[in-house]
């Protein structure tokens, strides 16, 4: 993944921190520091782990989008949550909408179904510019519909 965030970042600008995790304590902790100043400019954060419905695999672990939720509590207000993993977001809306209240997160995006990694990767490479530039996560999905026809359709992409 840090290949796609360098290509993103030399072609289009967009700054990004690459961080390895391989446990939910881990994570957690990173996930501790996102809402620190230092990471405000950080308005977008990508997910890109192995998943199921509702889960992402984090090392030999499985933690739900309800246990990633407590641990942003109140800390992703104004940012976006991007899950590029198979099936994370095959849950029912109010599942998103407990994330969102929780985190304080606008919008939610990912995918409902298990997604091949190539065909992922390069809607994940369109549509994390389409939200840096645009800032809009809403518009960046019409663009990717109204430009890319069927791609995120096939990959089941959500945005909520």
């Amino acid at each position: 993944m840090r290949e796609l965030l360098q290509l993103l970042e030399g072609v289009a600008g967009i700054p990004f921190i690459h961080h390895h995790v391989d446990s939910p304590e881990g994570l957690f902790d990173l996930l501790g520091q996102w809402s620190q100043r230092r990471y405000a400019r950080y308005s977008l954060g990508y997910f890109a782990f192995h998943g199921q419905p509702g889960h992402l695999q984090v090392g030999r672990s499985l933690v739900s989008l309800e246990e990633l939720g407590h641990a942003m509590e109140g800390a992703l207000t104004g940012k976006v949550a991007y899950f590029g993993s198979c099936s994370v977001l095959q849950v029912p809306a109010e599942e998103l909408d407990a994330f969102c209240s929780i985190t304080g997160s606008p919008c939610v995006v990912g995918f409902t179904r298990d997604v091949d990694w190539v065909a992922s990767a390069a809607l994940d490479l369109l549509l994390l510019q389409a939200i840096a530039v645009r800032k809009d996560p809403d518009e960046a999905r019409r663009w990717i519909e109204e430009e890319f026809g069927g791609l995120g359709v096939h990959l089941g992409l959500r945005v909520y």
